[in-house]
C-alpha cells in the first residue's frame, strides 16, 4: 500500500476512535448579581457566571437543545440564563431553540447560574452593605463583582453554593437525542 492511503487509513480510524464533542468550563469577567426582596429586605438569589466552551471535532455540522446546568442537591438552583458575548453586549439565547455548531468550531456561552439564599442570618448579613446600598438607591439587582472576587470575600457561601455541580448536553443524532455529555463546573 501507499503511504499517503495508509495515512488517510490512520486519521479516518483516529477519528472514529475520537469524541466528536467536548465541553470545558472556563471562568470570565462577567459580574455575580444579587436580587433583593424589598418586602423582607433580604437577599433571595445570586447569579453566578460561568464560561461554557462547546466543540465540534467532527466534519459534520452539530447540534443540541439545551444547556443544563445541574445543582447538587437539585433544591438549591432555580435555572440557568444562556448568552453568547458579542464584544462587551451578552445576548440572550434561548434554551429550548436547537443550537448549531460547525465542523471544527467551537461555541462558547455565558451561563448564570441562579441561586436560592436562604433567609438565616447568618446568610444574609454578609450582604448587609449590599442591602443598605440597594434600598438606598432603590435597586433590586445589584453587580457586586466577577466570580473571582465574589470568590475571595464570600469562599464558604460560594463553596456551599457550587459544590458538585456540573454542566450537561444532550447533542441531537440524526434528529434523536444522543449521549449526554456532562462535565463538573471548575470555577
Amino acid at each position: 500500500m501507499n503511504k499517503t492511503l495508509i495515512y488517510a487509513l490512520i486519521f479516518i480510524l483516529s477519528a472514529c476512535a475520537n469524541k466528536k464533542e467536548s465541553l470545558s468550563s472556563f471562568e470570565q469577567k462577567n459580574p455575580v448579581v444579587i436580587k433583593l426582596g424589598k418586602k423582607y429586605k433580604k437577599i433571595f438569589r445570586i447569579n453566578i457566571p460561568i464560561g461554557l466552551s462547546v466543540k465540534n471535532k467532527s466534519i459534520l455540522n452539530k447540534s443540541f437543545i439545551t444547556i443544563d446546568y445541574k445543582y447538587t442537591p437539585y433544591s438549591k438552583g432555580i435555572g440557568e440564563d444562556i448568552y453568547i458575548s458579542k464584544g462587551k453586549e451578552l445576548i440572550e439565547v434561548k434554551n429550548n431553540l436547537k443550537k448549531n455548531i460547525t465542523p471544527y468550531t467551537s461555541n462558547e456561552y455565558i451561563i448564570y447560574s441562579r441561586y436560592r439564599l436562604d433567609s438565616l442570618e447568618s446568610t444574609q448579613k454578609q450582604f448587609k452593605s449590599y442591602i443598605k446600598r440597594m434600598l438606598a438607591e432603590n435597586k433590586d439587582t445589584l453587580h457586586i463583582g466577577t466570580v473571582k472576587e465574589f470568590k475571595i470575600k464570600h469562599k464558604v457561601l460560594f463553596e456551599k453554593l457550587t459544590k458538585n455541580d456540573s454542566i450537561s448536553i444532550q447533542f441531537l443524532d440524526d434528529g434523536k437525542l444522543g449521549e449526554r455529555i456532562t462535565v463538573p463546573v471548575k470555577w
